[in-house]
Parts: C-alpha cells; sequence; structure tokens
C-alpha cells in the first residue's frame, strides 16, 4: 500500500507539473511573438506591453481569487481540466484577431481561463505531501514555468518563422485544449488533509487571516518587485535581441527559452531541496533565501543591460533570471504553512494577484512605455535596453530589502505545522 501511495502521489506530480508546463506555453507564447504582431497590426511599444502583460493579467488577477475560493470547496481536478480546455480556446482566438482590441480581448479570455490553474494544482500538492517535502514538490511544479517557458518561445518563434504569428496562436492552443479534456476525463482530486471547523473560513475571514500574518505583507510586497523584474526581462529581452542584436525569432526563443528552462529548472528544484533542510530548523529560511537570492541577482541585472554584446547580455540576464524565479516555491511553501489546508488554493491566489498585477500586468507595460519616452527624447537605437536597466536592477535591491524585513519576525509557523 506504501509503494501504491507513493506511485499515486508522485504520478500526481508529474500530471501537474505537465499542466503547470502547458500553461506557461500559452501564457508566455506571445513574447516571441511581439515584433511579428507589431509590424503586422501597426502598434506601438506601450500597446504590446498591453497585450503582453495587463490584458492578460487584469482578469487573470481578478478571476483568479474566487476560481481559488471555488477550488478550495470544489473539485480541484475538474476546474483545472475545464479551465485547460477554456485556455485552447482562448490562445485560438488570438491567432484570429484582425486588430488590438480584438487580441486584448481575446488575451484577457485567456487570463480568466488561466486563472484556476496554478492555485489549485498547489492546493492538490499541499493535500498530498507532507510540510517537510513541501517545498521540493512545489519546486517540481516550479520547473514546468521553465519548461513551458523554453517551449513556448522556441516553438512558437519556429512556427512563426515558416508560417507566422497567427498559426503559431493556433498550434500552441491544440496543447491545453487536449490536455484539459484529458484532465476531465481521467485525472481525481486527491482527499483534503483537513476538514474541521478552523479551516472552513468564509471569504472574508480567509483574506483577513492572510493580510493579518506580519510576514505576509512584507515578502509579498518585496517578491512582487523581484517579480516585476523577472517579467520585464522576460517580455522584452527576445524582441531586444530580434531588434537590436539581429537574431531571429528561432534563435531568440530557442536560446533565451533555453536558458531559462534549463538553468531556472535546475535552480528552482536545488533551492527547493535546500530550503526544505534548512527549513527544519527554522522556517523562515523559506524567505531568507529568496532575499539572498534578490540581491544577488541585482548586479547581474544591471550589467546585462549595460553589455552592448549578445553574449555578455545573455550570459548576465541568466544568472539573474535563473536566481529571481527561483525563489517562488520556498515563499509559496512558507505561506502554506502558515494558513490552514483548505484555504491553500486561496493563500496562492492572493498572492499571485499582487505578483501578477506588479509583474506581468505593470512591468511591460513600464517598460514599454519608457521605452517609446526614450525613442521620442532621441536615444531610439537603445530605448529598450535603457529602459529594462533602469527598472530591473533597482527593483531587486528593494525586493531583497523587503523580504529579509519579512524574516526577521518570529517564527509563526509550528502550530501551523502541528496543524497540517
Amino acid at each position: 500500500m506504501r509503494a501504491q501511495g507513493f506511485i499515486r502521489r508522485h504520478g500526481l506530480l508529474a500530471a501537474l507539473t505537465l499542466i503547470i508546463v502547458i500553461h506557461a506555453v500559452d501564457r508566455l507564447a506571445i513574447v516571441i511573438l511581439l515584433e511579428d504582431i507589431k509590424a503586422d497590426l501597426l502598434l506601438s511599444d506601450a500597446q504590446l506591453g498591453i497585450l503582453s502583460g495587463f490584458a492578460f493579467v487584469a482578469l487573470y488577477v481578478a478571476a483568479g481569487i474566487p476560481m481559488a475560493f471555488i477550488s478550495d470547496r470544489s473539485n480541484r481536478s475538474r476546474t483545472i481540466g475545464f479551465a485547460l480546455t477554456a485556455m485552447g480556446g482562448m490562445t485560438m482566438l488570438c491567432g484570429m484577431a484582425q486588430n488590438f482590441l480584438q487580441l486584448v480581448a481575446a488575451r484577457c479570455g485567456l487570463g480568466i481561463s488561466a486563472s484556476p490553474c496554478v492555485p489549485a494544482a498547489h492546493s492538490i500538492i499541499a493535500d498530498v505531501y507532507p510540510p517537510a517535502q513541501r517545498t521540493t514538490a512545489l519546486s517540481v511544479t516550479e520547473s514546468g514555468f521553465f519548461i513551458g517557458s523554453f517551449l513556448g518561445l522556441w516553438l512558437c518563434g519556429w512556427i512563426a518563422t515558416d508560417h507566422g504569428w497567427r498559426i503559431a496562436f493556433f498550434a500552441i492552443g491544440m496543447l491545453p485544449l487536449l490536455l484539459g479534456l484529458s484532465a476531465l476525463a481521467w485525472m481525481r482530486d486527491p482527499a483534503r488533509s483537513l476538514r474541521d471547523e478552523r479551516a472552513q473560513l468564509g471569504f472574508r475571514d480567509t483574506m483577513r487571516k492572510i493580510v493579518g500574518v506580519r510576514q505576509v505583507r512584507w515578502y509579498v510586497a518585496g517578491s512582487a518587485f523581484a517579480v516585476f523584474a523577472s517579467a520585464a526581462m522576460m517580455t522584452w529581452l527576445p524582441a531586444l535581441m530580434i531588434r537590436s542584436y539581429g537574431m531571429t525569432r528561432t534563435e531568440a526563443g530557442g536560446l533565451i527559452g533555453a536558458i531559462n528552462g534549463v538553468g531556472g529548472l535546475i535552480l528552482t528544484i536545488v533551492v527547493g531541496v535546500v530550503a526544505d533542510r534548512l527549513a527544519r530548523r527554522d522556517a523562515r529560511w523559506n524567505l531568507w533565501i529568496p532575499a539572498l537570492l534578490f540581491a544577488a541577482s541585482a548586479p547581474f541585472a544591471a550589467l546585462a543591460f549595460l553589455s552592448y554584446t549578445p553574449f555578455a547580455l545573455i550570459s548576465c540576464f541568466a544568472v539573474a533570471a535563473c536566481m529571481i524565479t527561483a525563489c517562488s516555491a520556498p515563499i509559496i511553501s512558507y505561506s502554506q504553512q502558515i494558513t490552514p489546508p483548505n484555504v491553500h488554493a486561496m493563500v496562492t491566489a492572493s498572492i499571485f494577484l499582487v505578483f501578477n498585477l506588479a509583474g506581468y500586468g505593470l512591468a511591460p507595460l513600464a517598460v514599454g512605455a519608457l521605452s517609446d519616452h526614450l525613442a521620442r527624447t532621441g536615444q531610439a537605437e537603445q530605448s529598450l535596453q535603457l529602459a529594462l536597466l533602469y527598472l530591473t536592477a533597482p527593483s531587486l535591491v528593494i525586493a531583497a530589502v523587503l523580504v529579509f524585513i519579512g524574516g526577521r519576525f518570529g517564527d509563526d509557523t509550528r502550530a501551523a505545522r502541528q496543524e497540517n
């Protein structure tokens, strides 16, 4: 029976990781297609920033909280299946858009349909893995983002080069559609680990419990600055390499995707394992490790956009991006340790609301708007690279300071670990 439970638990982890891979593919595919969309629909950098960020994120985070609230009280596997199926349809609609507003509408629809996937997946992991193994398990699923970013950037760049950006959207839209139908047919929701009155919180009580913890306010605010820097680099670096350094879509997507995919995957799993071991002595290591990594990544982000050779830029970006993105699992794991099991999806959704608004909502638009401004002031050739320089490194310094402050508060997770 123990062997059977081991196989079922890890099999479920593999399925959830695949779901995150496809989620990332459809979410990030537009990044490598920005230059094609700009030329075809005659858009500005600010409009591209809205498409790649705010159009998706606005409704992604708006729908995320109610969807997570539902996930904590319903069949999470079916919720994921329906969400993936809808994602496939919305991605295909992106390929059918004939103007800016139609593409914005399709991206908004994609944001709504994608919103339940990650909170529901994290809630399932919290029910099938004990706290001592949870950060490692979350690191494995988080690695799906890196695999998905590699596949999305490389695959879409390759398809768009030969067949155009519209066909690329149609092709990747098939992936969540098929996976969603498979999840509805075969994926089963595991039993929740606790169903007592302490865990049956209403919406207002849930939000009050999350926001009322001192650590949460500090480390979520700090991490939002780090997500801002990461989203700015991930969104605009492919366009920068194509626009300023003469790379093709396939070259830029494959290179940046491979760096983020392979490097981020390895470092994320290593950080998860190390955090699990150190957190056995003090759970605040789940915050201290991200604070250290955010601080260490800041100089590499600055060097990346002070460089004017492709090799130096890509090398420094690789170090900074991998360190930033490896921090998500410890932060989510720590958050789940200080809340009851039946609000775990809400915890993830609440944190991701802040992360996505500050990061993937604001960062692409802020960089695009600043790039347009710098171009009008006579720095057109370097406008995008300078915008990235001015906005990324300072954000990482602020992130490190705020998360470190959050880690200075007492370890409030002991009682929660006893509940879990």
